[in-house]
């Protein structure tokens, strides 16, 4: 697991905590480079999903938390202006947050999903769930990648560029075990000034999000029009900072 760095001469800084199954360079670059302009940007690659470690395997969510606030307190003194989960990294989000060594001013969550999380009464049933989840999983992402442009509203092209097709199945594995009996923290969006960010492709995804409003969980909704899954990102970066420096200043409504 690494951590790059742009911008550093810039007050503010900015966390990048990326999706699943994605790779950061050289898709989220673009972004990057415009937000360095304003911010000190932090892009956590994880484990499993950097070409410069190609060795690495992806252990868990909390663990790739765990280390992201292990950075903020040595490098940052524990403190955080901006915190930006694309997918995925909406959950390592919630994890940083409920860590009390950090204090994180402005949380964003960019297509943030609630996928319900598989438990299993008998270790046989677990076993044929990884194993048989993991194999799908490989499949989208080598072979049937139309397929997963088509479910999340993007162009083939997008995803393409997305995605990190060099991941172990050992990363996948570990993935898929991670996620079962798996706890949502959702008490962590109360915890600071939060947004939650989907496209127009996410209504779904959005629907559910709404029910969290209703049990008291504190953020700010924004939909965008013609927009698919984690997508804000790769379609206009200037744009993109200009909304992350409102929600920072308190300014998106």
């Amino acid at each position: 697991m690494k951590f790059f760095e742009y911008g550093k001469e810039n007050g503010k800084s900015l966390m990048i905590e990326c999706g699943y199954l994605a790779k950061w360079h050289p898709g989220l670059l673009p972004f990057v480079e415009e937000a360095s302009k304003q911010f000190h940007v932090i892009v956590q690659a994880y484990d499993g999903f950097n070409r410069d470690e190609p060795d690495g395997v992806f252990c868990s969510v909390v663990e790739e938390a765990r280390m992201a606030v292990d950075f903020i307190v040595k490098v940052l003194g524990g403190k955080l202006d901006v915190l930006y989960g694309i997918s995925l990294g909406g959950m390592v989000g919630n994890e940083i947050l409920m860590d009390d060594r950090v204090r994180v001013h402005t949380f964003i969550a960019d297509g943030y999903t609630i996928m319900p999380m598989p438990t299993f009464r008998f270790k046989c049933f677990e076993k044929l769930y990884v194993k048989g989840y993991s194999a799908l999983i490989y499949s989208v992402l080598t072979k049937h990648q139309g397929f997963l442009a088509k479910a999340l509203g993007r162009t083939r092209e997008s995803i393409r560029e997305s995605l990190y097709t060099q991941v172990s199945h050992k990363s996948i594995e570990n993935s898929v075990i991670s996620e079962i009996g798996y706890r949502y923290k959702f008490e962590s969006f109360n915890k600071t000034a939060s947004y939650v960010f989907h496209g127009s492709a996410e209504r779904g995804a959005a629907r559910k999000v709404h029910k969290l409003l209703r049990k008291g969980i504190r953020f700010t909704h924004k939909m965008f029009k013609n927009t698919g899954h984690a997508e804000l990102v790769h379609k206009n970066p200037q744009r993109l900072v200009s909304l992350i420096e409102r929600a920072y200043n308190g300014e998106l409504h």
